[in-house]
């Protein structure tokens, strides 16, 4: 499991008042060590929004030079910065301000699909790794408010466990776009098989929020992992991994347990 932190008692955030009571409970269990800053910066909260808006994106402006981000695409806002954490882990984030999968904007009818544009992004992991590696290999990843230490949204994209490849597979013949539970080592998460095409026309954030009615209203809570996938018939996919806050049974919301940062696989 990933080091835990408590934030600064100071920390504030732009939660709306809905959500204000729970996320301010779940801040106070956040991991440590998971961003794309040295340790030392790892109590700025802010610190990969000030990467976002104070180099990469100024740097791109000015120079057309997008460092110390790998990429910067202001026509489709946002950016792709490789993290310290593992060999060939990368993040994507957006050029504006968005706190985190509980910001409501990313549920907005026109809102941009960081999830499409962040699958387009992972050949940059097999490319810093030096081999070629299948799109199961791969995963995105976003983590709950309780599992994450920056406010500033950002999708990981990086190594899947192989071990929960092959546990996946057996939603392999699974109904399309229907949540299944799914226990892995002791926890409990939902899981969802989409067709090849789905990041086209679907948005996992709004699928998250369309799993239940608190889903919707408690999106801090919700932690999302997708991973590609080959079906029973054959076809390619997608699994859409949802893993709610729990604290009665220690799950903080952190479906990052489910990748592989090492890329051993």
């Amino acid at each position: 499991m990933l080091p835990i932190m408590r934030l600064p008692a100071q920390l504030t955030s732009p939660f709306s008042s809905t959500l204000s009571s729970l996320l301010l409970l779940l801040a106070s269990f956040a991991c440590a060590g998971i961003v794309a800053v040295p340790v030392a910066h790892a109590a700025n909260p802010h610190k990969l929004w000030e990467i976002v808006s104070q180099e990469c994106v100024p740097h791109m402006q000015a120079k057309g030079d997008p460092a110390p981000c790998a990429s910067v695409d202001l026509e489709r806002g946002f950016v792709v910065l490789k993290d310290l954490v593992g060999p060939a882990q990368y993040l994507l984030m957006p050029t504006r301000r968005l706190t985190g999968i509980e910001s409501p904007e990313l549920l907005a009818a026109d809102a941009p699909n960081y999830w499409g544009y962040a699958w387009q992004q992972r050949f940059r992991v097999a490319q810093t790794l030096g081999r070629a590696l299948r799109d199961e290999q791969l995963g995105l990843e976003v983590n709950s408010a309780a599992g994450r230490s920056q406010l500033h949204l950002h999708v990981h994209i990086d190594c899947m466990r192989r071990d929960v490849a092959e546990s996946l597979a057996a939603h392999r013949a699974d109904t399309l776009r229907q949540w299944t539970p799914w226990r892995f080592e002791g926890h409990r998460y939902w899981v969802m098989r989409l067709p090849a095409d789905a990041l086209h026309t679907d948005d996992p954030f709004k699928l998250a929020a369309a799993r239940s009615a608190f889903a919707a209203s408690a999106m801090g809570a919700q932690s999302l992992l997708l991973t590609a996938a080959r079906f029973e018939d054959g076809s390619a996919g997608f699994y859409l991994v949802n893993m709610p806050v729990n604290f009665d049974l220690e799950e903080q919301g952190s479906a990052e347990v489910l990748m592989d940062h090492d890329c051993r696989w």
